[in-house]
Formats: structure tokens, sequence, C-alpha cells
């Protein structure tokens, strides 16, 4: 199986993605785009993405790309601890004037390097592998935020360890495929929507289908819907699969009170 995973090697989503399938084969993909391309168009069998972070809340590049997606739908989940490290050619953070990472990395770190690196400049990268590159290229005076992986990957030194803000920081993955995930009693199923005209009550409506039959919901989340002012797209995971009648009659009478709705996938969910 061929598994993409946002590269180069050494990334956190390498990292997942070797938990998720040890034996695949993993392919470094640049942006969190391609991967649902690559997926989309048969290239790769299965992509993994980071959809929420424990600190951070929603990774809105993942969830604007699962609402576009044609075949490809959520069939798998994995929640990976993370621990940021600050990585360096250099042995002596002092020397440290620029600072290499994922845009996510940095805001999980930003207390940390406003109380010890507060005058360090903080360069936004593709990935926390990519970064450990561009750090080493560059030299002494640069570094990045990784995991012990790719400080290993990439012969660089470990400055700092857990530097992240949240000592309990976690990122939830989501795998994407075309074959249909495995359905389990404990399944999770992730939807998206859009409402009519903004009116009093209208979410509630929505929100009591699932309170009236006592669906568990996990995760509610808005994103602007890129049109107008006001106008957003609501995403909902809960627990239960649409083969059920309880979920189905659910999903049913909500279609009738959305302008869009559609089913991201249904998966085994992780416990935690």
């Amino acid at each position: 199986m061929k598994l993409g995973y946002l590269g180069p090697k050494g990334s956190y989503s390498y990292e997942a993605a070797g938990i998720y399938a040890a034996y695949a084969d993993l392919i470094p993909i640049a942006s969190f785009y391609e991967i649902i391309q690559a997926v989309e168009k048969g290239d790769i069998d299965e992509g993994i993405l980071p959809i929420e972070n424990s600190t951070e809340g929603a990774v809105t590049f993942v969830m604007d790309g699962l609402l576009k997606t044609g075949e490809a739908k959520i069939i798998g989940e994995l929640v990976l601890p993370i621990r940021h490290n600050l990585v360096s050619l250099s042995d002596d953070i002092e020397e440290i004037d620029y600072i290499y990472s994922h845009p996510q990395a940095f805001e999980q770190c930003r207390g940390y390097f406003r109380r010890y690196i507060p005058g360090a400049s903080l360069i936004s990268c593709e990935s926390t592998s990519l970064a450990c590159a561009k750090a080493k290229k560059k030299g002494k005076g640069f570094a990045a935020i990784a995991n012990n992986e790719a400080a290993l990957i990439y012969n660089l030194n470990v400055l700092r360890s857990n530097i992240q803000d949240n000592f309990l920081n976690q990122t939830r993955f989501v795998i994407i495929g075309k074959k249909p995930g495995l359905e389990c009693h404990h399944c999770k199923t992730s939807i998206a929507f859009t409402l009519p005209d903004d009116r009093p009550g209208v979410l509630y409506k929505v929100l009591k289908e699932f309170a009236d039959r006592d669906i568990n919901l996990t995760r509610i989340e808005s994103r602007p819907a890129k049109t107008e002012i006001g106008k957003y797209i609501f995403y909902i995971d809960f627990i239960g699969t649409p083969k059920s009648n309880i979920v189905g009659e659910t999903l049913y009478e909500i279609k009738n009170m959305t302008v869009f709705l559609k089913i991201l996938g249904t998966y085994p969910t992780e416990c935690r």
C-alpha cells in the first residue's frame, strides 16, 4: 500500500504514518492539497492528514480540502502526542537568530518563544522536517522546531526539549482513501453542511436531531463559506454509522434543513 504524508521524512505526519501503517510504502508529498489530489487520482492508496490539534484547534487547510474531495473519504483516525524540540547545528541557544517551522508548530510554542527567545525571527515553511533541512543548510544561527526523529535524521542538536506550551499537546490525524473504511459498533462519522439564510434557531434544530436520538457529538467546528460575511460551513463528528436506522433517520432530517450536506467518511474511532 502507498500511504502519502506531508514530507519530507521526519515530519510529525511521517511519525503518524509509521504508527498507522508500519509496513506501508510511505510517500513524502509537499502539501496537504497534493496529498488529497494524489488519493483522488489513484497515485497513492491512502493519505494521512492532521485535522485538529488540542492546543490550536482545527487545521483549516485540511478541513477546506476535505470539503472538495470527490471519491476520497475519511477511513480512519489516529491521535499522536506532539512533543516539540528546538534543534540546530549550534549547541548554544544564544546563537539562534532565526527559527524555521510549520505555522501550527509556531502557534503551539508561542509562549515559549515570547519568554525565552523573544528576539528570534520565525520563518514559516511547509513542514517541520523541511524546517530541519533548511536550518541545517543555513548554519549555526538557524534552528527548527521538530521531533526527536527529525533531529536524528538531519543530524541536529536538540537545544531544548518539550517547548510546546501545552504539555498535553496532541494532534488528531485522519486517513483518507477511496476504499470504504471498516465500519464497527463504535464508529465515528464526519459530516459537513451549510444552512439556509441565518435565522433564529436554525443550527439548534440540526443539533436537536442528534440530541433527540441520543447520538453523541464528538466535535463541532465552523469555517467561513468564503462567499460573504455570516455564511459558514459546519463540521460535525458523531458516534454512529449511516447504516444504522437511527443515524440514517437523523441524516435524512438534517438534509431537509440544509442547503448542502456531505458525509466526509465513517471510520473506527480511536479510543483515548
